[in-house]
């Protein structure tokens, strides 16, 4: 679809009873995603890195056009509102397998990335890969380039959980042990999956602010 105003940079279906919204800029994927919940009550908005997923329980022919004209009054450059989304606080322990190199990579000591790091806002993007698992992108300014760290050329077949790493521009921590390409800079004794709390078994939400604070070696 052509000729579209705003941050989208097409809608379309996607199967039968969803809709895809390919955003302009990654930047406004949070304030789209609380427009069209706020005017699509009853249908599932879901976040990705650059897109948004509009879903209804079963089809309905007129979920596409619902979509356009929710997204017709959302700025180009809308950003979330910051007040519904709580901060959440990750302790660390700075002291990871990759840390020295990923200190080196960045052009930083290993002081450096620590104060880097934690001074650093983010903002979990969106979960996935596995229960628990936020992506963390940089908000706001920034003292470091964190896409110049790419992902490792070596994904270990094990990763601790607790591991907070950095890759790609983003920040983790894994809540389980697992699989994992990202570079490990510290860990955390945060519970990140609780599968027992039924009302929220993630620590993390698309949308909430993480801060990492430094805990003494």
């Amino acid at each position: 679809m052509t000729g579209l105003s705003g941050p989208a940079q097409s809608v379309e279906w996607f199967g039968d009873r969803a809709v895809a919204v390919l955003l302009r800029a990654p930047d406004t994927r949070q304030g789209v995603v609380e427009a069209l919940q706020q005017a699509l009550p009853g249908r599932r908005v879901r976040a990705g890195m650059e897109s948004v997923l509009v879903e209804d329980r079963v089809p309905d022919a007129s979920l596409l056009g619902d979509v356009r004209q929710a997204l017709a009054g959302v700025a180009a450059n809308t950003t979330a509102a910051t007040s519904d989304h709580p901060e959440v606080i990750i302790r660390v322990r700075y002291d990871g397998d990759d840390l020295v190199e990923a200190a080196a990579t960045l052009g930083l000591g290993i002081v450096g990335l620590v104060a880097a790091h934690t001074e650093q806002r983010w903002t979990v993007a969106m979960m996935g890969f596995a229960p628990g698992f936020g992506y963390l992108i940089p908000d706001g300014a920034r003292s470091v380039d964190w896409s110049r760290l790419p992902r490792r050329d070596q994904p270990r077949a094990r990763v601790p959980a607790g591991s907070v790493a950095v890759a790609a521009g983003m920040s983790a921590v894994y809540p389980e042990a697992m699989p994992g390409g990202w570079h490990l800079i510290g860990r955390t004794a945060a519970r990140l999956f609780d599968p027992m709390d039924e009302s929220s078994p993630t620590l993390f939400h698309p949308g909430d602010r993480v801060r990492f604070v430094e805990e003494p070696r």
